[in-house]
């Protein structure tokens, strides 16, 4: 195995077992040797990737906006249009807060003290840009109502979405399905006109 491809797969491992160990120690529970101990490496290594702590977190979040795109990928597979893939996505990305680590993972850092004005802003504006696309398609498809302001509805669905991420993994109550189809209830009543509403459904359409 080349250097460079080595210092890749060292990389990957130290993101993959600070994924595991945030989830089971926390991040300030996490040390750095812990991390290196884990996948058998010296610190020297580490460093070479990450000069803190907090660079590792910001590569853990980074994985976590990554799951939003595969999982966008896989949703318009499905064949659905972009409002129910919207509606979809966030179905999806909440139900993975219980069962994926790493958007659990992702979305705890995301509201940690040390890293929240670094990372929270890049995240809102990463899904609000995302949001406003497939709310953009919705709307050159004929499936919402002419005239929709794409920005303050993409603004109010992004807000909704990480608040319900939050509360499932800070509170560790409720189903986030529950909360997000009545949102998207809600919101439906006014995006979509009455005659196109039996096409959509509130609730995801795919697992």
């Amino acid at each position: 195995m080349n250097d460079l491809a080595q210092g890749a797969r060292t990389r990957a491992g130290l993101v993959a077992a600070s994924i595991e160990l945030f989830d089971r120690q926390g991040y300030e529970g996490t040390s750095l040797d812990s991390v290196c101990r884990a996948i058998s490496v010296t610190k020297g290594a580490l460093y070479r990737h990450f000069p803190s702590k907090q660079a590792l977190a910001v590569a853990v979040v980074e994985e976590h906006f990554r799951r939003w795109h595969e999982v966008r990928a896989e949703v318009e597979d499905s064949g659905a249009g972009p409002l129910q893939t919207l509606i979809d996505l966030t179905h999806r990305m909440g139900s993975l807060t219980h069962t994926d680590r790493t958007v659990r993972v992702g979305v705890r850092l995301l509201f940690t003290s040390e890293l929240f004005e670094l990372l929270a802003g890049v995240h809102f504006v990463s899904l609000v840009v995302m949001v406003r696309d497939l709310l953009g398609q919705a709307v050159a498809a004929g499936e919402v109502r002419p005239g929709l302001d794409t920005r303050d509805e993409a603004d109010g669905i992004a807000a909704a979405v990480i608040g319900s991420q939050a509360m499932t993994v800070i509170t560790s109550r409720g189903d986030p399905a529950d909360r997000l189809a009545t949102m998207w209830r809600h919101r439906l009543e006014h995006l979509v006109a009455p005659e196109r509403r039996a096409h959509v459904r509130a609730t995801a359409l795919v697992s």
